[in-house]
């Protein structure tokens, strides 16, 4: 799992270096207005994609684990075809409602129509660039090193397109395509690395009949349906304040809050990678024939993980606080300090998530995705609240302060459910805990 971390951090930590340098080159050549609609856009399209599609990459690890230590590679190429059939069914609605919500909030934003289509096709790439099936397969097969190669594709890309666009076309449209650009381009990453370390079962793919699924694969639509809500449900929370400020105040503080929200979520992307390797040694070692030996396992990766966790959490608050306002004024300039503050509190709520970045894995590899999903929704309700309550007297600030209030909620309900679910009358039955799949078909 360290080494896993490694590969992915390794891939990141170059993108984060990059993109300290085409966040610059963009909140400068735009400004807080021109960057709040190139945030907005960017935000809208991340939630239509998060939206509509499901992160098939973890039905791959958690339903691929018992055919790969078999060796049944035609049985996991059907799993392949079922999650890819899935991407593609999902993907063609997204191209359906794309035009539809990026128009009608374009219009409730007061955008230009041909922002507006910009929008839309912005969107639009990043629903085709369908590569979570070959990430779950890259995963699944240990090949984090390879995805930590193709994930190098988007901010390499976006480096040189920002270059590009600057000296080329410095506006909105320029950075927009160097934007989709990097996404097809990790796309085709990802799949040209898939048929490299696993030919001999990406060649079994079949497309499926979404509709046989079920039959096929007990669980797997029920897996996907509550992991896609939980995502869903995380990428409201990291995107709505930005959408709101979009509408109820301007497109600067829009801008402002996205800049804040970028810097912050490099520390949360540090998290979520850690999720990743997390989580497939978790789904590994719960899908272990040995139930005592399953739960001794989940039990030291969860405390090992948390300790390391919460020491990285402290680190990036520290830093956050030292280095915060000088890293904004060098990337951005000084008509981007009102950031600052709202980079603390979002940098706080960052630091919370890395070190809980053990719960999440842990529920998901347990079968508690449905409840991980309810937490999520009363976390989101209850930062809704108090964004309704805040906002009017406080305006961003008021925002960042209700993301903070509920990452400590969320913290404590997930930090609950882990506890519950390791308590000694259910360690080692999550999984029989679960209805009857047939009780979904």
């Amino acid at each position: 799992m360290a080494r896993n971390s490694g590969w992915l951090l390794s891939g990141k930590g170059l993108g984060a270096v990059l993109s300290l340098f085409y966040i610059a080159i963009v909140t400068r050549t735009l400004g807080p207005a021109g960057y709040g609609v190139f945030a907005l856009i960017l935000t809208i399209a991340l939630f239509i994609r998060r939206f509509i599609t499901f992160d098939s990459w973890q039905g791959v690890v958690k339903f691929g684990h018992e055919y790969s230590e078999t060796g049944d590679d035609i049985q996991l190429g059907r799993l392949l075809g079922a999650t890819l059939s899935i991407d593609i069914m999902t993907s063609a609605a997204g191209l359906v409602l794309a035009p539809l919500i990026c128009f009608g909030l374009g219009g409730f934003f007061g955008w230009e129509p041909v922002v507006q289509v910009w929008a839309t096709f912005y969107t639009a790439v990043l629903l085709i660039g369908l590569y979570s099936t070959p990430t779950g397969l890259l995963r699944m097969l240990d090949r984090f090193g390879a995805g930590a190669a193709a994930e190098t594709a988007v901010p390499i890309v976006r480096m040189i397109g920002a270059l590009v666009a600057l000296a080329l076309a410095p506006g909105l449209d320029g950075f927009l395509i160097a934007w989709m650009v990097s996404e097809l381009c990790v796309s085709i990453a990802y799949w040209a690395l898939a048929w490299k370390y696993g030919r001999h079962i990406v060649g079994n793919i079949r497309l499926i009949n979404p509709f046989s699924i079920g039959r096929r694969f007990p669980g797997l639509w029920r897996f996907l349906f509550a992991s896609n809500i939980n995502l869903t449900v995380t990428t409201l929370i990291a995107q709505a304040p930005i959408l709101l400020l979009g509408s109820l105040a301007d497109a600067a503080a829009a801008g402002y809050y996205r800049l804040a929200a970028q810097l912050s979520n490099s520390m949360t992307r540090i998290s979520q990678l850690l999720s990743r390797a997390i989580f497939t040694e978790m789904a590994r070692s719960n899908a272990s024939a040995d139930r005592e030996f399953s739960r001794r396992e989940l039990a030291h990766l969860l405390t090992r993980t948390s300790i390391a966790a919460g020491l990285a959490a402290a680190v990036i608050a520290i830093a956050l606080l030292v280095f915060g306002k000088p890293l904004i004024l060098l990337m951005s300039g000084a008509e981007y300090l009102p950031a600052f503050p709202l980079l603390l509190l979002l940098g706080m709520a960052a630091a919370l998530e890395v070190g809980s970045v053990s719960i999440d894995p842990m529920l998901l590899a347990t079968d508690r995705s449905r409840q991980l999903a309810s937490v999520r929704l009363a976390t989101l309700a209850i930062m809704l609240v108090g964004i309704a309550i805040s906002f009017k007297d406080h305006g961003p600030l008021g925002i960042a302060w209700s993301v903070l209030v509920s990452t400590i909620v969320a913290l404590v309900l997930r930090a609950i459910l882990v506890l519950r679910t390791a308590a000694p009358d259910g360690r080692t039955k999550a999984a029989a805990d679960q209805p009857d799949p047939d009780a979904y078909e």
